[in-house]
């Protein structure tokens, strides 16, 4: 039984060291980026199986989003609070729409969502 040996190229080196630098650089980069919302933890107060409301981050972890499930030709309004109350930012979609919250920095909030006039949902936004 013949055994063949095979000279090892080393082409894929310069390649290689090219991916490495790119790499180390955009991490560098990364690093000097501001910081945004990582993660958006939802504890809710009020559910209703009707409509089915998310408030998450875009996989750019920057921007965070409000979408809904529920009735068709609705109105939905999302209201967001600080905790003394103020009114922080609000947004308004029709059902199947994905709407980007502007301005909520780090920290605590309270939400509430309508449907025309009527509280569908409310509870805790905690943006890390």
């Amino acid at each position: 039984m013949k055994t063949k040996t095979r000279k090892r190229s080393v082409k894929w080196i310069p390649a290689m060291m090219s991916v490495v630098f790119l790499t180390a650089s955009l991490l560098s980069y990364a690093g000097s980026l501001p910081a945004g919302p990582s993660a958006v933890v939802v504890t809710k107060s009020l559910n209703n199986k009707k409509h089915k409301i998310r408030l998450f981050t875009a996989s750019d972890a920057k921007t965070i989003l409000f979408t809904v499930d529920g009735m068709n030709g609705k109105h939905y309004t999302l209201f967001v609070f600080d905790l003394e109350g103020k009114l922080i930012t609000q947004s308004a979609i029709l059902n199947h729409e994905t709407s980007i919250l502007p301005g909520i920095s780090p920290g605590g909030y309270l939400y509430e969502v309508f449907v025309d006039d009527q509280k569908v949902e409310n509870g805790q936004l905690t943006v890390k």
